[in-house]
């Protein structure tokens, strides 16, 4: 028998066998029932083809890569957290985060919300001005601008009075960028970190696995997060800005500093590949009187997969009066949108608040595909004017707020290391629900109407757009 004549015979086995494998890995580990139909077909239909495009388009690598990378592990102590404080009546909410993290409340004692950059960055450069002991930033954009300078300049003083200064910039991040950040903080001698570079060697080409978290550590007194980073673009007031953006940031005191200052050590362990790590300690005294209580919720790709969109359906679907979204992307997933829609229908006021004009055009594009749905269950969704509004805000009924550094697309909820706060406080909701109504009162209301007004080029790139949502 000759090589071509068992080839000839050969093949057609060997090529089942491979299509038969890879029909059966998207049977086993696809989650949609859709795209797991649609990748059997592909493999069965086209042999060779088929398992050759499912090996490259159809196995998600992300998760796999981001347990495998992303192993860090920062023991801490768990005492000083409190299931049902005293004098509260936060479940059933306060009971889904506690399911997700394996852990109660933590108590906070302040909360000021910073508008724009006018308001935050002030705040933050007196907060490093006046360490003593640690200034920990971390952060995705990091603008080498006037402001990107102001900060340099403020760490390296803290830098040069002996206070510890760590810094962590996501590697993706710092090339959206005019100018690199990264250079400067290496010539002045800081201390400084990428999360996740891009490297050429050793080959390290992956845009996706970033760190979209910000946070500001300074001494055990201040932690600063939300959803702003390090440049001008967010001084909102300047009218001849003409990348301005708005956003609202928050400063916390009290012992979920701590909780934060942990966060941010783990991350920084795991950009040095730190070994043998002490245990963490808090600092900060448990306070069974606080005026806010407080969750930290970690979510990435690696084991904390999914953590912020199960936070988010588990506790839409607990609500009883109000779910108000404020997001600057809207790309929910269908059981997000299907706790929203539920909760409009036992009779909870949701509305969701969103920029009428978008820094990312196909978001914005995309984000019009999925608003039909959204509108024809009758939930009320408004369009701030410009400039662009890049806040993040979940409220729910009269006492939970739910900030940090996500938004409500699968970039955040699926592919990013992000954070969140979880926060428990009838006043502060009531301070953060009259910023929503402001906004909301500055807005316009979305219709169905006007979607469905859309021409046939306009509906036809919405939908196209729409098809990368998870990479937008």
């Amino acid at each position: 028998m000759t090589l071509t004549t068992a080839l000839f015979w050969l093949a057609p086995p060997l090529l089942l066998a491979i299509s038969l494998l890879a029909a059966g890995h998207a049977l086993l580990n696809k989650r949609d029932s859709r795209a797991a139909f649609g990748w059997i077909g592909v493999c069965m239909s086209l042999p060779l083809a088929g398992p050759l495009l499912y090996l490259i388009f159809g196995i998600n690598r992300v998760n796999a890569t981001a347990r495998r990378h992303y192993v860090t592990k920062l023991p801490k102590d768990t005492a000083g957290t409190e299931q049902t404080p005293a004098g509260t009546a936060f479940r059933p909410l306060s009971l889904v985060g506690e399911n997700i993290v394996g852990k109660g409340l933590t108590c906070c004692d302040e909360v000021l919300v910073l508008e724009n950059g006018e308001a935050l960055y002030p705040s933050m450069l007196d907060a490093i001005a006046s360490a003593r002991h640690k200034v920990l930033l971390c952060t995705y954009l990091f603008d080498t601008d006037t402001t990107g300078q102001q900060f340099v300049a403020a760490l390296r003083a803290a830098r040069d009075r002996g206070v510890e200064v760590k810094i962590i910039v996501d590697g993706m991040g710092e090339r959206l960028s005019v100018g690199r950040i990264g250079p400067q903080l290496r010539r002045h001698g800081l201390d400084f970190t990428y999360f996740n570079p891009l490297t050429l060697i050793p080959p390290a080409l992956n845009l996706n696995l970033r760190s979209h978290r910000k946070l500001l550590i300074v001494d055990n007194d201040f932690a600063f997060t939300g959803g702003a980073n390090i440049g001008d673009r967010h001084l909102a007031q300047r009218e001849d800005n003409p990348h301005r953006v708005l956003d609202i940031h928050f400063r916390l005191r009290g012992r979920i500093v701590d909780e934060l200052e942990w966060a941010f050590r783990r991350d920084w362990h795991y950009c040095q590949e730190t070994r043998d790590l002490r245990p963490f300690t808090h600092t900060n005294p448990a306070r069974p009187d606080a005026p806010v209580w407080s969750r930290l919720v970690l979510d990435g790709p690696n084991k904390a997969l999914d953590r912020l969109n199960d936070l988010m359906i588990g506790v839409i679907s607990a609500a009883q009066q109000r779910v108000w979204i404020m997001t600057p992307y809207f790309l929910p997933t269908l059981d997000l949108v299907g706790a929203l829609i539920g909760a409009r229908l036992r009779g909870v006021d949701v509305q969701i608040l969103l920029p009428g004009t978008n820094n990312i055009k196909p978001a914005h594009w995309a984000s019009r595909n999925v608003l039909r749905h959204v509108l024809e269950n009758h939930i009320t969704i408004h369009y701030q004017p410009p400039p662009f509004v890049h806040s993040k805000l979940l409220l729910i009924d009269e006492q939970y707020a739910l900030i940090g550094s996500a938004n409500m697309d699968p970039r955040s909820l699926r592919l990013n290391y992000e954070l969140a706060v979880e926060l428990f406080s009838p006043a502060l909701n009531a301070e953060l629900a009259a910023y929503f109504a402001g906004r909301r009162a500055l807005s316009r209301v979305v219709t169905l109407q006007e979607i469905n007004r859309r021409s046939l080029p306009e509906r036809l790139r919405d939908s196209f757009a729409w098809l990368f949502s998870p990479y937008l």
